[in-house]
């Protein structure tokens, strides 16, 4: 994937609290249209775009109350996220989610609830793809630092692969020729161990690091 340093360095940062909120069981997550905005922040307008894929009705019920009738529906959907990369291959992402409306008094606006769930919650998965910029660490107990860190790019890789290097010695000391090897660890760029953080990104201290 060909990305610019600046995109790459800000898509290593970890996320800003500030976008962060709660679902309704209080577990941090990611609005859909913040993820929606902050593909444009880092790739441009038309430079990506979210397919639906597949929309599956899973169930659907009533309930009748009072006279009246309350419906609960659910979707299965399935989105594929495009980052238009430039180049032979684009990156691809696919995932899926399941949606609901639950007891809700119009039919119609069930199934739209269900639906727009399922798509959205299917399109932030595969927005999570991207790293920490939208959501990975979030499920590093709700933390908020970075957990990617460190990326080697196919360009990275073929540089640190070992080059052989033959070196001439002094024809005044030596008259044979030596051969060198200079190898680089790919491996120290990193880290080999996270330490977990919490929701606002310090390190937690539970005597178990």
């Amino acid at each position: 994937m060909s990305l610019r340093k600046n995109q790459t360095d800000q898509l290593l940062k970890g996320i800003n609290p500030s976008r962060v909120g709660k679902d309704g069981k209080g577990f941090a997550h990611l609005e859909a249209w913040d993820v929606r905005a902050h593909l444009i922040r880092i790739f441009g307008f038309a430079k990506w775009s979210a397919e639906l894929v597949e929309l599956e009705p899973i169930f659907e019920t009533s309930i009748e109350r009072d006279g009246k009738t309350r419906w609960t529906v659910a979707y299965r959907a399935t989105m594929r996220l495009t980052i238009f990369t430039g180049e032979m291959e684009d990156a691809i992402y696919t995932e899926a989610a399941v949606g609901d409306s639950q007891n809700n008094p119009s039919r119609a606006d069930a199934h739209d609830m269900a639906i727009k769930t399922a798509e959205s919650q299917a399109f932030k998965r595969c927005a999570i793809n991207l790293g920490d910029q939208f959501g990975l660490s979030l499920y590093n107990n709700g933390g908020t630092g970075s957990v990617v860190r460190a990326v080697l790019d196919a360009e990275d890789a073929r540089e640190e692969e070992p080059v052989n290097e033959v070196v001439k010695a002094d024809s005044s000391k030596e008259s044979d020729t030596k051969q060198s090897t200079k190898k680089t660890d790919a491996n120290g760029l990193v880290p080999q161990q996270l330490k977990r953080v919490n929701i606002l990104g310090k390190p937690v201290t539970d005597g178990s690091e």
